[in-house]
């Protein structure tokens, strides 16, 4: 069973990526790998957000 990355996990990769995508020794081809599992992580980072979101919505108490 795959176990899901943690959010905290997706951005410390975010990071590493923009770190690694700022060196002048990154090829084009290396760039564009990070620059899609960027996007990929990105898009799984809002997604979790999302989801929480929709967590806390459900948990809200009512305004009086």
């Amino acid at each position: 069973m795959e176990q899901k990355e943690t959010m905290e996990q997706s951005l410390r990769r975010l990071e590493e990526i923009v770190s690694r995508l700022g060196e002048d020794t990154v090829t084009l081809d290396d760039s564009l790998a990070l620059f899609a599992e960027g996007m990929k992580l990105s898009r799984r980072c809002m997604d979790q957000l999302r989801e929480a979101e929709l967590v806390l919505e459900e948990h809200r108490v009512p305004e009086a």
